[in-house]
């Protein structure tokens, strides 16, 4: 596992179509919370066309596994769209904190985040 230096993000991708819809979903949001932080991921995001985008690389409605430093327990999501969200099914939005900041790292990279 990859761990960057502190208080540095690491590397993302975004497929072209998520980049396209998080972008419109963001728009009309305002700019703090979740939804802030997800726009700073958007700013920085390397984009690539879905058929070149890395099978390792957490989209959206990739089910994926992820542990944070708060609880050593293993986690299985899916990152959804708000109006998909259940998160007794596993579906976590893209407008909470974890859908955010899992949003196009690859597998074993890490990040710090609220």
């Amino acid at each position: 596992m990859t761990t960057p230096r502190k208080g540095a993000l690491p590397a993302i991708t975004l497929r072209s179509d998520d980049f396209d819809a998080l972008d419109r979903l963001v728009g009309d949001l305002p700019g703090s919370g979740p939804a802030g932080l997800l726009q700073q991921e958007l700013d920085r995001a390397k984009v690539c066309e879905p058929k070149a985008m890395p099978k390792n690389v957490v989209t959206l409605n990739r089910w994926l596994h992820y542990s944070d430093d708060h609880s050593p327990e293993v986690r299985r999501v899916q990152l959804v769209l708000p109006k998909e969200a259940d998160i007794d099914a596993g579906r976590v939005s893209i407008l909470s904190y974890v859908g955010a900041g899992l949003i196009g790292l690859k597998e074993g990279q890490s990040i710090t985040w609220p």
